[in-house]
């Protein structure tokens, strides 16, 4: 008889215990989660921090954060911790009354890319976890990594000549004393640069053309194609290829920083969250522009939005730019690209081709 009182007392409280955690196993969680860098480069290692705290005076038994995460960032072992087919990130707590603790994962980012945990799932329940309650908390928690800088001995065979060659032959500044040609009047070009003996005897309007002084501009223009007629989403092994364009473009641009070169960057890929915008960034110089041209590298999805040959079109030969040096940082090369360097080059551009992936 003892033991059937004994039974009925413990059911009794197991279900008062139930009722109570129904209703009060969330109330008063707060929980944050922030990164302890926002910005880094691929391969590079940060924290992500988490705080949970209890404010009431009942105990919470267990109590569960579960969130989606990239399989691009690569947590740490640790306890309690728990990466399901390195998709969901799940911490498992404890909660004493009025308790607050601070949890430490260290993530290395194997990846480019551009990362915002936006929610996470809070889960209780009772005791036994016979029962249990979910609410979804809204976060922000960003994360921008920058693709991987490569050491000057793995960039290809063109980009090392174009660092040490074409660079010093390139400018930013007409020379008025230097004029090496005529070509046709263009619009914006000054009345001042019109040559009056050209335009008597072909009947056209031609100005004159100058050399120019030692101050380079250099367009990085990143293709996300394998080929040409390339469309579709690419296999990892071919995401790898296009990957190895955005690691030497962003080797090149902190190059071009650290030696006073103005850059700039264009991309026929998608921005993630303006997949309607087009990605195209003017050359110029300093930390805070480096940091927004490895960002925008950071956002980039490999995924086309128009076809090379066509971006270059509407963004650098229909718009007439002179005096750059263009890298077009690309797994190939084809005739209509090479119609379209022709054309940049007799713009007034130096066009070369850095191949990735054993590109030729």
């Amino acid at each position: 008889m003892n033991v059937l009182w004994v039974m009925l007392v413990a059911g009794v409280l197991m279900l008062i215990e139930m009722v109570y955690m129904r209703i009060f196993a969330l109330r008063r969680i707060q929980y944050e989660r922030f990164f302890t860098k926002r910005e880094l480069y691929c391969g590079q290692e940060v924290e992500m921090v988490e705080i949970i705290a209890n404010h009431k005076l009942t105990p919470v038994p267990w109590l569960r954060m579960e969130s989606r995460m990239s399989a691009s960032l690569r947590f740490g072992a640790q306890e309690n911790l728990d990466i399901m087919e390195d998709l969901y990130h799940r911490s498992v707590f404890f909660l004493r009354s009025h308790r607050r603790i601070r949890r430490r994962h260290r993530v290395t980012c194997t990846r480019r890319g551009y990362f915002n945990m936006d929610s996470v799932t809070m889960s209780a329940g009772d005791l036994l976890g016979l029962w249990s309650q979910s609410r979804q908390l809204a976060l922000s928690a960003e994360l921008v990594v920058y693709p991987r800088l490569m050491d000057p001995g793995e960039l290809p065979i063109p980009s090392r000549k174009w660092q040490g060659d074409i660079v010093v032959r390139r400018w930013i500044l007409p020379d008025p004393y230097l004029i090496n040609g005529i070509r046709e009047y263009r619009h914006g070009d000054t009345l001042r640069d019109v040559h009056w003996g050209a335009t008597a005897r072909t009947g056209a309007l031609q100005v004159k053309t100058r050399d120019y002084t030692a101050s380079p501009r250099l367009m990085l223009v990143i293709n996300v194609q394998l080929t040409q007629n390339q469309w579709g989403e690419l296999n990892p092994a071919q995401r790898d290829i296009v990957e190895g364009a955005f690691s030497i473009a962003a080797t090149l641009a902190r190059w071009a920083t650290d030696n006073g070169v103005d850059a700039g960057l264009c991309c026929n890929g998608v921005l993630a969250g303006e997949e309607g915008r087009e990605i195209l960034i003017e050359p110029s110089h300093g930390e805070g522009h480096l940091a927004l041209l490895m960002e925008t590298m950071a956002r980039v999805i490999i995924r086309r939005r128009k076809s090379l040959h066509s971006y270059i079109d509407e963004t650098l030969i229909e718009p007439a730019v002179t005096g750059l040096d263009i890298l077009v940082v690309s797994a190939y090369w084809s005739d209509l690209l090479e119609e379209r360097a022709q054309a940049l080059r007799r713009q007034g551009n130096a066009v070369v081709h850095v191949p990735v992936g054993g590109a030729s």
